[in-house]
């Protein structure tokens, strides 16, 4: 039998089991309980729960939902709200979880950033969950035990991570990060849904940014939900109204402090004062029947974050857009649609169907020569057993290109002869009157004979000539950060988006009107050029279910060479990044001192004029007056 203190102690320690933990929703839990760390939050302390935050929290804890899916932006505190929820379902409401983020690395960094300092700093938590450093099995930076459950987090890259778990609520983080398929596995939603089978209660939650459209993993999720987004009243004539990038008004380019939106209905001009109150007097509401799947979207015009002001927006879009003008290159676009607008960017690029089109893109290019508007050359060059094929590319403002030689170099390419002659090429200077042009950069395909690329590139590095590998990751960057995992030591390898840079080509073909991303190409090219520049198309395939992009020949033995140094080159110009204006400035003044030269100005010389000084008088001292 208990003593009356054994007793009490057992109730202090097991009131958790025996006294029914009051009935909170996932937001009210969190603004009485919930604590942010100063690792990974602006303001670190006691939580506090926005109002347009509120409605997707609570769908968490709402056991009508089986799914929740937020397409969102930045700067809306999404990674902050998964976090609630896990504390929340490992003090008030215990069960078994699982996180699965885009690959092992991901896991781990979730796990040390922002995880185990939730643990630490939220007082509720004391005490359940172990230190990951202690001896306990049960708990370690993939796994954290806690009574009546535990919390698991994954790689999306890793199959063996979805095996013997049984959970109830499973959450995917930012999901359009992920591979295709965890390796032979298949989905990984599918994998991880499957894991939550034996719960009535079973939730999974999706949440992601998107990327590109048609191969957005979180789009297609929240398209099957019930579309809920904020309706906020206008507070000049309370019409209710979801807010719109396009109704967001900026007069002044120049002082984006008279940024304003313009009510739908009314026409008002709203100014950012009155978005808090605005935004916190609205409501979330569906705009499709309800399934059991609550889906929301939400993008940073309803953000409280600094970052997110209108004025921040619009300031990140014009600089984006600038870059466009300047470049011709998408990529700064495309993450502000996605990161500001919460909306998948839409690629043009899906093929050319006829070699037709390059009729009016021909112009009279002599050999050597580097035609009005080039400021920059690039090569880029592929690697076959027998030759070697690379082109010369001149660019322009806003990303204008000339193609300026096509070169096949035949040899055996395990043997030096073949390089030398590619050396001799990347030497090669193209001219435009007094201006000499070399080559800026150059991207080597390290994709076929390795060694050979990495022996080639090492000692040319200096001269910006690189070794490049491709890969295919949907939404993935064009250039990422260059690899030291080489076969040489000291070689920069880059992993390229090829789908990503096929995309902006087959763009820039369509184009039709000189100017920004217009192509040009000599009237020399045969056919044979342009057939293996459009040798391919975009098809959509399928992998254990899944829908994505893959660029395939048309034609089953085609030739696509062509193609392939033209990404090459296009990669070698994203990674020379080269400051065009500047560039435009230094040989126009160059072109112009060049002519000064030549005809110099004469100007009449005129004797100068005879100065006629006063005599000096003669000092008087001891000496001249003695």
């Amino acid at each position: 039998m208990y003593q009356v203190a054994d007793a009490r102690d057992f109730v202090v320690e097991h009131s958790r089991v025996i006294i029914p933990a009051p009935n909170l929703n996932l937001s009210e839990w969190a603004d009485e309980k919930f604590y942010l760390s100063p690792e990974s939050a602006a303001e670190p302390g006691k939580w506090r729960t926005y109002s347009y935050q509120r409605g997707p929290m609570d769908a968490i804890t709402d056991l009508r939902n089986h799914k929740v899916t937020w397409k969102k932006s930045a700067r809306v505190g999404y990674t902050k709200m998964i976090n609630c929820a896990i504390a929340y379902h490992i003090e008030h409401d215990p069960c078994s979880q699982l996180v699965v983020q885009p690959t092992i690395e991901d896991g781990k960094g979730y796990s040390r950033d922002e995880v185990e300092p939730m643990i630490r700093d939220t007082p509720c938590l004391t005490g359940l969950v172990a230190d990951a450093k202690s001896r306990d099995s049960g708990n370690t930076i993939m796994k954290k035990s806690y009574p009546g459950g535990t919390l698991n987090i994954i790689g999306a890259n890793s199959a063996r991570g979805f095996r013997r778990l049984t959970v109830r609520i499973v959450y995917f983080d930012e999901v359009n990060g992920y591979p295709v398929a965890a390796g032979q596995e298949g989905d990984q939603i599918t994998l991880g849904e499957k894991r939550t089978e034996t719960f009535w209660n079973r939730l999974s939650v999706i949440g992601s940014t998107p990327t590109v459209k048609d191969m957005s993993r979180v789009t297609d999720s929240f398209e099957e939900s019930d579309r809920r987004f904020r309706f906020v009243p206008c507070p000049i004539c309370g019409h209710f109204q979801v807010l719109q990038w396009s109704r967001i008004q900026f007069p002044d380019r120049n002082n984006l402090s008279r940024i304003y939106y313009e009510c739908e209905n009314c026409a008002g001009k709203i100014p950012q004062k009155q978005q808090r109150a605005m935004v916190d007097a609205g409501e979330w509401r569906a705009t499709r029947e309800y399934m059991g799947h609550a889906g929301f979207h939400l993008w940073a015009a309803y953000s409280f974050s600094p970052g997110a002001k209108w004025e921040m927006i619009a300031k990140r879009f014009l600089e984006a857009n600038q870059y466009f003008k300047n470049t011709g290159d998408t990529e700064k676009l495309k993450t502000w649609t996605n990161t500001d607008l919460g909306e998948d960017w839409e690629e043009k690029g899906k093929g050319v169907e006829t070699i037709e089109i390059f009729d009016k893109r021909k112009d009279a290019i002599s050999e050597g020569t580097a035609p009005d508007g080039v400021l920059v050359i690039t090569s880029g060059a592929d690697i076959q057993d027998d030759r070697i094929e690379l082109e010369i590319v001149g660019w322009g403002m806003g990303d204008e290109s000339w193609s300026l030689d096509y070169v096949v170099l035949h040899g055996d390419t395990e043997r030096a002869d073949v390089w030398d002659q590619l050396d001799e090429q990347l030497k090669r200077t193209f001219t435009r009157g007094p201006a000499r042009f070399r080559i800026a950069c150059a991207c080597i395909d390290h994709g076929a004979h390795s060694h050979m690329v990495e022996t080639f590139v090492k000692p040319r590095q200096g001269r910006r000539i690189y070794a490049v590998k491709g890969r295919s990751t949907p939404g993935g960057p064009l250039v990422s950060k260059p690899s030291k995992k080489s076969l040489v030591k000291g070689v920069k390898l880059f992993p390229i988006g090829t789908d990503v840079a096929k995309e902006t080509i087959y763009a820039r073909l369509q184009n039709d009107t000189p100017g920004p991303g217009f192509c040009h190409f000599p009237d020399h090219y045969p056919d044979k050029y342009f057939e293996m520049l459009t040798a391919e198309h975009r098809v959509t395939k399928y992998s254990k279910g899944q829908r994505y992009y893959e660029w395939r020949l048309k034609k089953k033995g085609g030739r696509n060479e062509a193609l392939d140094c033209r990404v090459y080159a296009y990669v070698a110009r994203v990674i020379l990044s080269p400051k065009y204006d500047i560039i435009r400035r230094r040989i126009a003044a160059k072109m112009a001192a060049a002519q000064k030269q030549e005809h110099p100005i004469r100007q009449e010389t005129k004797r100068p004029a005879t100065i006629r000084r006063k005599p000096t008088a003669r000092r008087k001292n001891w000496v001249h007056n003695w």
